[in-house]
């Protein structure tokens, strides 16, 4: 039987991160309407409630996988205005979370990124140790497994296509949340296999658009889309 959970988030300036692959996620977007997501990064359903049909953040209950896009980028590199454009192509794709994570490495090369993070820089090197891989911006990793340059459009695609092409293991159903006085209450239900999974809830600015004043993109006007403004973990969600 779905087994039901209550979460509350308090002080998001002081959430931290960390990295497993079998990861639940909740989306929230923006900073007033709370609209929810979540995924399963081994392949999860996906649904949403208390959402009238009629709202952009409406999907219905299905049973596909999710992917999860998680960009790590810079508004202070010159390579990765095309990644957090193609990013923003995602957004509003159905089956598709997509995040973007701004990393602080860039932030003492002429340029200080008012959306980056030491946090999120901790997260892609933890990334990076997981994967074998290399740390670099524009970087995407999906669902937790791969990486590549996140201006790959056509290797982008196919692995999104092959993760949405695959039958889900487990949901997660979110029965209330609750915004009030800077905290969100969250009741939801998960079923299927979650064990030994986390919880990852992330509060997202759908669309930020900057004037560049200095560093690689000096003199540019960038547009940035789901830009990860702080995030929480919470560990072992099992039935």
């Amino acid at each position: 039987m779905p087994k039901p959970f209550e979460t509350r988030i308090r002080n998001l300036n002081r959430i931290k991160t960390l990295y497993m692959k079998n990861s639940i996620y909740f989306l929230l977007i923006s900073f007033t309407l709370f609209p929810l997501w979540f995924c399963n990064a081994s392949s999860a359903g996906k649904e949403k409630q208390n959402l009238n049909p009629g709202h952009p953040g409406f999907v219905k209950k299905h049973n596909k996988s999710v992917a999860v896009l998680e960009l790590f980028t810079s508004q202070g590199c010159s390579s990765c205005p095309a990644a957090d454009r193609l990013l923003g192509s995602y957004t509003s794709k159905e089956n598709v979370i997509a995040l973007s994570f701004h990393v602080d490495y860039w932030d003492r090369l002429g340029w200080k990124d008012p959306f980056s993070s030491k946090t999120f820089t901790e997260r892609q090197y933890n990334y990076a140790s997981a994967l074998r891989a290399e740390v670099y911006t524009p970087q995407l990793v999906v669902n937790g497994q791969s990486e590549m340059i996140g201006s790959e459009e056509s290797k982008i695609s196919a692995a999104v296509n092959k993760i949405l092409a695959q039958e889900p293991n487990a949901n997660l159903s979110i029965k209330t949340a609750k915004p009030e006085n800077g905290q969100v209450s969250i009741n939801f239900i998960t079923s299927g296999n979650t064990g030994n999974s986390i919880l990852n809830i992330a509060l997202v600015q759908k669309k930020a658009t900057t004037e560049i004043k200095a560093g690689e993109n000096g003199g540019a006007t960038l547009t940035n889309y789901n830009v990860v403004r702080n995030f929480k973990t919470i560990s072992q969600v099992n039935n």
